[in-house]
């Protein structure tokens, strides 16, 4: 029989990863929905069930998102609420906006989790497309500032991608997919034990599609190696690698007129006006270590190595506001080559002094090196066209391509540091809980400007460096009111350090303050005697302050502290068993998001704007999602339709239009044809609604993109 403390490290290790490979039958009489008992480890750095997280929180499993015919990485998130879920393309530069908290450039106010260790571009971004998401199990999502646990950029949230567990059983599966536009999808993976001292776990992936609108192909590989060692009864090892190639052809915006109308162009929403061979191409490895030890019945460590390569390579122009009588569609062309590597170690202490007190305590490190290369390429003015490419409107053919010139604008080395120290003090006194906690950050940044040869850039050759520190508390009360209902009160505190994309680096202004958002929150969670209906509901404020806006200044940016933001809202997510196995699963978020100070002069043209009091630009303030299932045990099938519904929302900041409310309908059938084989066919925006994503400045909207048509995706699974 093995030592109690072995058991409790193998806990804490499993709970890192979802259990997706032992996958049920598809024709379940109670499919997943709002379950409280579910453990999440995200939202307080150790196993907990959602009942008992002091915090508005989400969990997405793989075999829920599959069904879904989840293709691209942030679908899963689609219908959580409090989130909205952008994307240009097809499946690329996915933006996610948290109670209501906009990106500056791309994804810089939320934290994205691989594993637990921090998935940052060395642009102080995540760039989720980077991320291997065809070996993700499980993901976490925290709404609300989470910097007293995981640092910088964790502003409106976090999310953790977690990848599949290793267990012993041995399992063989095979996966093949296709669907509209010639998406195919080839996925193999095989478990075994190896021997006494653990498992491992190999999967590949391959999958392409000839993308729906004009020149959007795609194709991707991912390989993923899992091992689990059992060292001892009270240590486990758990050692990951990843590798992913992505390749991906863009289209870019489409015209509309200043109300966000689209513009009638040749080839219509389908149609790329882009730079030709506009496309991304990224290329990543990871490996990983994670040893979980019960050092004594009550001490348990978790220590993180991580380490991870990046090549990136994009191709897109930026589209300029459509004038008619030019006769021309115009965009700058641009592309950037990168490459990154990603360092971090981390050091965890949990301990529990008796049966009152709980501590948690950490260290950790972390190096982010990354070389930027951009090239612009177009006729150049330096002015209204900087480095323009002009397509006639009408045939698309270039105009005056032969005063096209090409010139590099930046080649830079830059090197983020970060250093950290973390406690939290936990208290139980039974049916009430508080936890009290704060994490201290040091974070550097260095970036040499090399020559750009063009005259237009750093030329000579410059060195710039800031450094700063954060200090982030939180504090939360938790109430079992019975055994049926626990209510919780919490503040948290989030903080961007500001240093932003590398680009706009070497214009700093060293007395810049982090960026600091406070969230109060107060939620009730709970569920039936029979366990037939679950709910929870959150109400929160949350404000920030000395806001860090990007403002255009030439070819370059500055970056000034300027304005408020309030966000308050509320998050339900409610799931019923009707019996007969028919099971509802709903969500619904409001969202308030209102600048309460933001005035500025505008740098090139020094024209005042003043958007205070006007509401966060592309934020609904009603959206969520209906989703109903029906098992069929005696076929065997499932049947599942679900709703994606957002209400009308700002296009730009001056709230000069307001539209954009959808209503998406999707529906999945699984049949379970044969024991260990499930097909299912997915049809997604089943009534081919259109529509768009609309692009707008500070003079209103001025393009779209257009969002994919109704698609049809077949999958089939074996397992054997």
């Amino acid at each position: 029989m093995k030592h109690p403390a072995y058991r409790y490290a193998r806990i804490l290790s499993a709970t890192t990863a979802v259990m997706a490979l032992s996958l049920p039958a598809m024709a379940e009489t109670a499919p997943p929905g709002t379950n409280l008992d579910e453990i999440v480890v995200t939202a307080t750095r150790r196993a907990t069930t959602i009942r008992d997280i002091p915090a508005s929180v989400s969990r997405v499993d793989r075999n829920d998102f599959e069904a879904k015919a989840t293709r691209f990485i942030g679908e899963e998130l689609r219908g959580l609420p409090g989130l909205v879920v952008k994307t240009n393309d097809q499946g690329t530069y996915t933006d996610i906006t948290i109670r209501g908290v906009p990106n500056r450039v791309h994804n810089d106010t939320i934290t994205v989790l691989m594993d637990g260790v921090p998935f940052v571009t060395g642009d102080d971004e995540v760039d989720l497309e980077q991320l291997p998401f065809g070996v993700v199990g499980q993901v976490d999502v925290v709404r609300g500032p989470t910097s007293a646990l995981y640092g910088r950029g964790a502003i409106a949230g976090t999310i953790n991608y977690i990848t599949r567990e290793v267990t012993d059983e041995p399992l063989s599966q095979a996966q093949a997919g296709y669907g509209s536009h010639n998406w195919w999808n080839a996925a193999a993976m095989v478990q075994r034990p190896t021997g006494d001292v653990g498992a491992i776990l190999i999967s590949a992936q391959a999958q392409g599609s000839d993308g729906w609108r004009d020149r959007t192909d795609r194709e991707e590989q991912t390989l993923f190696v899992k091992q689990r060692l059992d060292l001892t009864e009270a240590t486990v090892l758990n050692l990951t690698g990843t590798y992913v190639n992505t390749e991906q052809g863009l289209a870019g915006e489409l015209p509309t007129d200043a109300n966000g109308i689209p513009v009638a162009l040749p080839g219509g929403r389908k149609g790329n006006w882009n730079q030709d061979g506009a496309g991304f191409d990224k290329r990543m490895w990871t490996g990983t270590a994670v040893l979980s030890s019960a050092v004594t019945e009550n001490v348990t460590s978790t220590t993180r190595l991580h380490a991870r390569h990046a090549n990136t390579a994009g191709k897109q122009g930026f589209f300029n506001p459509y004038d008619p009588a030019s006769g021309t569609v115009n965009f700058t062309g641009f592309r950037v080559d990168g490459s990154t590597d990603t360092y971090f170690a981390e050091q965890q202490v949990d301990a529990r002094l008796n049966d009152t007190w709980r501590v948690l305590a950490g260290l950790s490190a972390e190096q982010v090196e990354a070389h930027h290369v951009e090239t612009w390429t177009g006729e150049f003015d330096f002015g209204p066209r900087f480095y323009t490419q002009r397509r006639n409107a009408q045939t698309g053919a270039h105009v005056d391509a032969n005063l096209w010139q090409s010139d590099y604008l930046l080649n830079a080395n830059a090197r983020n540091r970060t250093q950290a120290a973390f406690a939290q003090v936990d208290g139980d006194w039974g049916d009430v809980a508080a936890s009290i906690g704060a994490r201290l950050d040091r974070f550097q940044r260095k970036v040499h400007y090399g020559p750009s040869g063009s005259g237009y850039g750093p030329d000579p050759e410059v060195t710039v460096k800031d450094s700063d520190s954060h200090v982030s508390p939180k504090a939360s009360l938790r109430w079992r009111v019975n055994d049926l209902l626990t209510a919780y009160a919490a503040f948290g505190e989030g903080f961007s350090p500001g240093f932003g994309p590398i680009w706009s680096f070497r214009n700093r202004n060293k007395d810049l303050n982090p960026e600091i958002a406070r969230n109060i929150e107060a939620g009730l969670k709970g569920q039936t005697a029979d366990g037939r209906f679950t709910a929870s509901i959150t109400a929160y404020q949350l404000r920030r302050s000395d806001l860090l806006q990007l403002l255009p200044v030439g070819g370059s940016a500055r970056t000034i502290n300027n304005g408020r933001q309030r966000s308050r809202g509320v998050e339900v997510e409610a799931s019923a068993d009707l019996g007969n196995g028919t099971a509802v699963n709903l969500t619904y978020g409001f969202t308030e998001a209102i600048w309460t100070e933001n005035a500025f002069l505008e740098p090139d043209t020094n024209r005042p704007f003043d958007f205070t009091g006007k509401d966060v630009a592309g934020v609904p303030r009603h959206a969520g999602r209906v989703e109903i299932v029906q098992a069929v045990p005696d076929v065997p099938v499932t049947l599942r339709a679900w709703a994606d519904i957002s209400g009308d929302y700002a296009y730009d900041g001056a709230n000069s239009r307001k539209a954009g409310g959808y209503m998406l309908t999707n529906a999945a059938i699984t049949w379970t044809a044969l024991d260990g084989l499930d097909l299912t066919l997915t049809g997604r925006n089943l009534f081919d609604r259109r529509v768009n994503t609309v692009v707008a400045n500070n003079d209103g909207p001025f393009a779209y993109f257009p969002q994919p048509p109704r698609e049809w995706v077949l999958m089939g699974t074996v397992r054997f």
